[in-house]
């Protein structure tokens, strides 16, 4: 191998000559960096306050107000006294109105009739008054109240009426019936028509009409007596039974 030879430096002694020199630089370099410190310093510092100058105002005198006119005088007496004086203010005349006439009398009212008595008792039922259908309502005298039933023949109350014989077969008969309404609701009736003829069912309807009840009409608030009326009243018979309508 090669060997690497290192050469050894000289060794320069300090003499008091260079450490002189040395402590001078070093000064020279602390002296040139505070005088740089102090520089900045001085360009970043901020200017001194600068103080407010006094404010002078100066107050003008005020214009003075002008002064009043003098009254001009006048120049005639007739001037100043309708100044001093206000004239009177003249109203024209009216005319009064012409008196009003005077009322003419007014005619003394007529004396009150007294109205008859209404009348409370029946009526008895005219000849010209029409026979009313209990039916379909129609007929009657016009602005009287119609009669009414009160009480129809049931079943039951026409059975004993009819004959035997009669029960034993069946049949339909329609009986056109008209009547007159008393007062006390029984009537008094007829037969005009009846389809078909059974002597003996026919005397059963009349017995059974002292059982019918009606109510009469009114006329004016007053019961009509004897007041016609017509209906249908149909009788079957089945096998021993009986129905009305």
């Amino acid at each position: 191998m090669e060997s690497i030879a290192f050469e050894r430096a000289a060794y320069v002694p300090i003499t008091n000559r260079r450490r002189a020199v040395s402590i001078a630089l070093v000064a020279a370099l602390y002296i040139a960096a505070l005088v740089i410190l102090l520089t900045v310093r001085e360009a970043v510092s901020p200017p001194p306050p600068v103080r407010d100058r006094p404010i002078v105002v100066t107050l003008l005198p005020l214009d003075k107000p002008p002064e009043p006119e003098a009254p001009r005088p006048l120049d005639r007496p007739a001037e100043r006294a309708r100044t001093q004086a206000p004239q009177p203010t003249v109203l024209p005349t009216v005319d009064a109105p012409p008196p009003l006439p005077s009322p003419r009398p007014l005619p003394a009212p007529a004396p009150a009739v007294a109205a008859p008595p209404a009348a409370t008792g029946p009526i008895a039922a005219g000849e010209g008054d029409a026979v009313y259908d209990l039916d379909s309502g129609g007929g009657g005298s016009p602005g009287t109240v119609p009669p009414r039933w009160l009480h129809k023949v049931t079943d039951d109350e026409f059975f004993p009426l009819v004959d035997p014989e009669l029960m034993q077969g069946s049949l339909e008969v329609d009986y056109r019936m008209q009547c007159a309404i008393a007062l006390s609701t029984r009537v008094t009736c007829r037969v005009l028509k009846e389809t078909p003829f059974y002597p003996g069912l026919r005397r059963a309807v009349l017995a059974a009409v002292p059982l019918l009840r009606m109510a009469p009409g009114k006329r004016d608030g007053r019961p009509i007596d004897g007041q016609r009326v017509e209906f249908r009243w149909r009788i079957t018979v089945t096998h021993g039974d009986v129905i009305l309508r």
